[in-house]
């Protein structure tokens, strides 16, 4: 393709970009309380690798389990009406010796759940008690001290909601402790059911590419592993968006949010949740980061691996390199490769990103990169600063741009 049709094409794209999804409207303070420290230091959040294996139901999937251990404390879990108790199943990133549990029911609208009782297993069939909470009418994270106890799996049940008028919203379940393993990050290799729908993923090396059959149209994602989450740039006829998903160490279950352009509050990331299942008939499609550079300007290289300290690991990242290196030679425009970090402090996130780019430069010293430029960004100047760890995550990426 010549330069001048690709311009075009980048134009007509961004002109033609379809309205974003907008958050669903709530109720809710007009200032969220500022304790999120306890959403980032807890267990149960996602980007820790905690996965939603069950719940008993939710008054509707944007207010689905999940939102308890997405890290924003304006999204929420709401029950079916006046159908207690409820519970959800969260499988931990890795086993854990328990010290404190806790919750968050914001009560400016009563809302407030009444009672939250906390279970632990190691196995996720047999269950010993661990807790039980009655709320207080404060918005900031209430929390009681354990026994110190084993837990691979806690189940949260809610019995009651405060007010037999209300029914009950959980805006984040928490759990403190330590771990006592590495993560297991299970493969997320092959066939599973998606919201209902047939999916399937294929790895190799850090490199994953997937399919979800949604309607009639399916979605297509590329990606991979962080160490304890997947995160994954996909497509689907027009739109675009980002996926940060966990499986469970069983490898038997998924969840995940699903944003829509950008992973910001703004644009509400769908809930999905997953099971083993029967594969996708549609193909995969190896031509997700080109067909994403093309539709909106940039892509996230998620396959790339790095050590702490922002030093490539080659040998796991060697299929996104090789990706990487056919982007480069295929796409006849100049290219910037952006280093950002937003998991440290402004320093740190600097000096990360700064190795992180010369070891990515380092790695492409057979590919001619005339046309490209190499910035290590770290947090400066970011698109969107992201407000919650999942978004951080999500963020924290070395990415393909169209220089324009």
């Amino acid at each position: 393709m010549k330069p001048r049709a690709f311009l075009a094409l980048l134009l007509i794209a961004s002109c033609s970009r379809p309205a974003p999804q907008r958050a669903a409207a709530v109720s809710l303070p007009s200032k969220l309380p500022a304790d999120i420290v306890n959403e980032r230091s807890s267990l149960l959040d996602v980007t820790r690798g905690a996965t939603i294996v069950s719940r008993t139901g939710e008054a509707m999937l944007v207010v689905s389990a999940i939102a308890t251990i997405d890290g924003e404390i304006g999204k929420f879990w709401t029950p079916p009406p006046h159908d207690y108790p409820q519970s959800i199943v969260i499988a931990l990133g890795a086993s854990s010796r328990i010290d404190r549990v806790g919750f968050r029911s914001l009560t400016g609208q009563h809302y407030d759940a009444n009672h939250v009782t906390f279970e632990r297993s190691m196995d996720g069939a047999n269950w010993q008690p661990l807790a039980a909470m009655t709320s207080r009418k404060i918005d900031t994270a209430q929390w009681t001290d354990v026994a110190p106890a084993e837990a691979a799996y806690l189940r949260v049940t809610i019995p009651d909601a405060a007010y037999p008028d209300r029914d009950a919203r959980i805006h984040s379940l928490l759990a403190h402790g330590t771990e006592l393993a590495a993560p297991k990050n299970a493969p997320i290799d092959g066939c599973w059911s998606i919201n209902g729908g047939a999916a399937k993923f294929v790895q190799r090396g850090a490199r994953v590419t997937g399919v979800v059959e949604q309607d009639r149209q399916p979605l297509f994602l590329a990606g991979g592993l962080n160490g304890r989450i997947w995160r994954f740039n996909w497509i689907r006829g027009n739109d675009f968006g980002y996926t940060a998903l966990t499986v469970s160490p069983d490898g038997k279950h998924l969840s995940a949010l699903n944003w829509h352009e950008e992973a910001i509050p703004l644009f509400t990331a769908f809930p999905w949740f997953g099971d083993r299942g029967d594969c996708a008939a549609t193909p995969l499609r190896d031509d997700v980061p080109i067909a994403l550079l093309h539709r909106a300007g940039r892509v996230s290289l998620f396959g790339l691996q790095f050590d702490a300290n922002g030093n490539l690991l080659a040998d796991a990242s060697r299929e996104e390199l090789e990706s990487l290196a056919s982007i480069i030679r295929g796409v006849p425009v100049p290219l910037r490769i952006v280093a950002h970090e937003f998991r440290q402090d402004s320093k740190r996130n600097r000096e990360i990103a700064a190795r992180e780019i010369a070891s990515v430069r380092a790695a492409l010293a057979t590919v001619d990169l005339a046309r490209v430029e190499f910035v290590a960004a770290g947090s400066d100047s970011p698109r969107h600063v992201p407000e919650s760890d999942a978004a951080r995550a999500i963020y924290s990426s070395v990415d393909v741009e169209v220089r324009r």
